[in-house]
């Protein structure tokens, strides 16, 4: 498949919102979509080349901006907040994002989460009961409750380095959850 261009756009509406990277494949859909999730440096050239990636090899993929509301740094600390709490707006904005997109006549209704490192751990914790079809981990933490975290989950693939030390034992955890 093609490369695809990657627009700027807004979830929600124009005072309550927040920016999202969006990029769809050439051609007509509907397609399956994808809720990207930045890792923690945000939106960086980065992920516009992931999203643009995934919308080549036929997705719609949406990345929401995790960081609208604030300085980053009280925004990297709310989302780590929110990720040992499994709850909170940095959830709230992934839960819109997915809504957004399911609701797109040019989305097909199938949507899974992808996340890199912070995002990874994002991607993991919505897994079960948060309406994804299939969940991609890369480098993403793996909690110790793994094992009932991920009872009923959906479809789970996790990438992790085989020499990267930051999170040593991490795929063997999530294999072993699995």
């Amino acid at each position: 498949m093609g490369s695809s261009a990657v627009t700027t756009g807004r979830i929600g509406d124009p005072d309550n919102g927040f920016d999202a990277l969006i990029a769809n494949p050439e051609g007509e859909g509907p397609w399956p979509g994808v809720v990207v999730i930045h890792d923690v440096f945000g939106m960086t050239d980065d992920l516009r080349g992931q999203c643009a990636w995934l919308a080549g090899a036929g997705f719609m993929a949406v990345a929401p901006n995790l960081y609208h509301r604030g300085n980053k740094v009280a925004c990297v600390r709310q989302a780590f907040k929110d990720m040992r709490a499994r709850t909170g707006p940095t959830f709230n904005d992934i839960e819109a994002t997915r809504s957004w997109l399911a609701d797109q006549p040019s989305c097909t209704g199938r949507i899974g989460v992808i996340g890199y490192c912070m995002g990874g751990g994002f991607s993991l914790l919505l897994a079960p009961g948060h309406g994804f079809d299939a969940s991609s981990v890369n480098y993403g933490e793996v909690p110790d409750d793994a094992d009932s975290l991920l009872a009923g989950a959906c479809p789970v693939v996790g990438s992790y380095g085989g020499r990267d030390r930051s999170l040593k034992g991490a795929a063997v955890k999530l294999h072993a959850a699995w």
